[in-house]
Order: C-alpha cells, then structure tokens, then sequence
C-alpha cells in the first residue's frame, strides 16, 4: 500500500505536458467534416427537398450562419454530401478489397456492398437519395455521373484482371458487365431500403455471387 501511495505522489508530482491547441485549419476541417456528416444523415432521414442549412448547422453543433461560410448555398451543400458519399464508398472497398485485382477482389467490392446494409444503412440511404437526385438536381448531375463511371470502372478493372489471369472467361465485355453488375447491387440495396423485411440480403449476396461466377467461368 505504502508503494502504491508513493507512486501515486510522484505521479501527481510529475509536470503535466501542456496540451497542443489545434490549429484553425484542423478546427476548420473538422467543423466541415461534422457538418457534412450532419447533412449526410439528415438528407438519409428526409431528403435533398426536406432541409435547409440552418438544419446542419443544429444538428452538428455550430451557428446557423456557417455553413453558409461554408458551402455557400443549399445546391453546393448538396453536391459536397455527393462527394462526401463518394469518399465513403471508394475509402470502404479499397480496405475490404485491397488486394489484386481480379475476381476475388470484385467479390470483396459485392461484399461491402451487401456489407454496409447492417453496417451503415445510413449512408446507403443517403447513396440512393443522393443517385435519385442526380435526375433532376443540375448541381448533382456531373457528380452522379462521376461516381457511376467509377463505380462501374472498378468493376471494370477486376473484370479485365480476371480475363488476364484466366479467372474469368474470354468473351465476357468488361464494361457492359461493369454496368450490370453495378445496376444489379444498387438495385438490391434499394429494395431493402424500402422494405427490409422483404429482402434477404445475405440469401441474395450468395445467390449474387454464385450466379457471377457460373457466368464467368472460363
């Protein structure tokens, strides 16, 4: 007990290091982050129509007036939680796949998918408001049509890996494939959205997955 006491006295008598302030450009970034974060679960809640700016900055902590300062208006919130989507999506199949490309690493981009159901619904909503948007939102319209060409074109690429590698069949048209399998995932994740009960989405991954690889069988 009395060595406990000791140390315990020398610890209280130690200097405590000064704790570093954050600089305003790590304040500013993480007041852009949270706001973000905010507007992204707000529009996976509402909608694109069904919010205004001061609504985030509520819902994130801060004045009314900042996201103003921010982003400027509603449309340029919206096209920024598009890229805030974005970096979510590509920043969660490269650490579930990230491995070669090819076959294996498709199946792994298909898991996180399925994945992100119990994970993060969330976000998956946000996704599907953000690409019904892109119909008739002009601000979202070169945002959405970046990240379905990316998406398709990751797919893409494991297609072409998997040609390569003898993985995957000749004859297989790596983009049509691209799209298919793209259309075919979002359209899974959107039904579930609207009626999970309905959907089983892990009886569906397997069946997915299954059916890729008779398809692609050399």
């Amino acid at each position: 007990m009395k060595a406990a006491a000791v140390r315990t006295k020398e610890e209280a008598a130690a200097p405590v290091a000064p704790r570093q302030r954050r600089t305003q450009a790590e304040r500013r970034e993480e007041a852009g982050r949270l706001m973000l974060e905010a507007a992204t679960r707000i529009v996976a809640d509402k909608g694109l129509d069904e919010f205004t700016l001061a609504d985030v900055a509520d819902a994130a902590g801060y004045s009314r007036g900042l996201p103003i300062h921010y982003f400027g208006s509603k449309a340029d919130l919206i096209a920024a939680i598009s890229g805030h989507i974005r970096q979510w999506f590509f920043a969660g199949l490269k650490a579930r796949a990230g491995r070669r490309p090819g076959l294996a690493n498709l199946i792994a981009g298909i898991d996180f998918y399925f994945d992100a159901c119990r994970r993060e619904p969330v976000m998956l909503r946000a996704l599907q408001t953000v690409l019904a948007g892109g119909l008739n939102k002009p601000a979202l319209v070169d945002a959405i049509a970046a990240l379905n060409r990316d998406s398709a074109g990751a797919i893409a690429t494991d297609i072409r890996a998997g040609i390569a590698n003898g993985e995957i069949r000749r004859g297989i048209d790596p983009d049509t494939w691209s799209i298919l399998v793209l259309a075919a995932v979002r359209g899974v994740i959107a039904q579930w959205l609207v009626a999970p009960a309905q959907v089983d989405v892990a009886a569906l991954r397997a069946d997915f997955v299954a059916s890729l690889r008779r398809s692609f069988a050399p």
